[in-house]
């Protein structure tokens, strides 16, 4: 108790009580220097605050400036937005109300006209009598090599002949291993697989042709194809099977995945607009009218 007495009534020591009692006995103030530096220091403050401040003012008309431009920007932009939106609904209404003073057989000719074009440039799905054939490797070699003979593998010229037959045959759509041909198609090698579209195949090779079974036989068999097909055949023991498909078996072919509007003319046959995506020169693929040199 003594001790806690002591503390609250005398809490500085006796020894700095001592020499505080000494310096002012002996006229000595206390060293001024920490209130120097202090002070410094709070005018150095001060002074950054107060820089900062007028920065601060300065560049605020700026960052108004900036938002003002960006929100005129915003509605300049939406009120370009909502004008093709209300001219895109004019052109619609436009359309409908021509499609229905056009009506009866002008209309009917144009739609089988543009389904016709369609069927031709693969860009839908056609179901229909047809012949299919198939190319398969000759048969493996019994001496264990393990494989087809390199003379006797199917390789992408073999295709390519064979889909050119078909289209000069009178094919009005065509699909290798279930790939829709356009006229934008290719028929490649890479090492020894064979790529269509860029897309590997697996052998056997079915080629599907949507036309009248019994014309697409017969001017198979007659053309330079046909022939090729027989030589396949008989020297290299490569396998080919053709068969028509009509009736419940008929052939139903998907559309090309891959197609691109490169060019597109007016009424008058000018050129309306060319979209920048030209495909390379040895992308050229069968399409019907082509005269032989279809797929590459």
């Amino acid at each position: 108790m003594s001790l806690l007495t002591e503390a609250m009534h005398r809490p500085l020591d006796p020894g700095y009580a001592a020499a505080a009692q000494r310096r002012r006995e002996a006229g000595g103030e206390p060293a001024g220097r920490p209130r120097a530096l202090t002070a410094l220091a709070a005018l150095v403050l001060g002074a950054l605050l107060a820089v900062a401040g007028v920065r601060a003012a300065a560049g605020a008309p700026d960052a108004d400036r900036g938002r003002a431009d960006l929100l005129e920007r915003v509605r300049a932009g939406t009120a370009r937005a909502d004008g093709l939106a209300a001219r895109a609904t004019a052109l619609r209404e436009g359309n409908a109300a021509l499609a229905a003073r056009l009506g009866g057989a002008v209309a009917a000719a144009a739609g089988e006209e543009a389904g016709a074009l369609a069927v031709a440039a693969g860009a839908t799905a056609v179901t229909g009598p047809g012949v299919e054939v198939v190319l398969e490797d000759a048969p493996r070699d019994p001496a264990g090599a393990g494989a087809a003979a390199p003379s006797g593998r199917v390789v992408d010229r073999d295709v390519q002949l064979l889909v050119n037959g078909l289209w000069q045959a009178g094919a009005e759509a065509v699909a290798v291993n279930g790939l829709r041909l356009s006229s934008l198609s290719s028929i490649r090698a890479a090492g020894e697989a064979v790529l269509v579209d860029y897309r590997p195949l697996t052998p056997p090779y079915r080629v599907e042709a949507v036309g009248d079974p019994a014309v697409l036989q017969t001017r198979l068999a007659a053309s330079v194809a046909g022939r090729y097909l027989q030589v396949l055949q008989d020297n290299y023991g490569i396998g080919v099977r053709v068969g028509a498909r009509s009736g419940d078996e008929e052939l139903s072919l998907p559309a090309a995945a891959r197609l691109q509007l490169r060019v597109a003319r007016g009424p008058g046959g000018g050129a309306a607009g060319t979209v920048p995506t030209p495909a390379a020169p040895d992308e050229a693929a069968g399409a019907p009218g082509d005269d032989g040199g279809g797929a590459q």
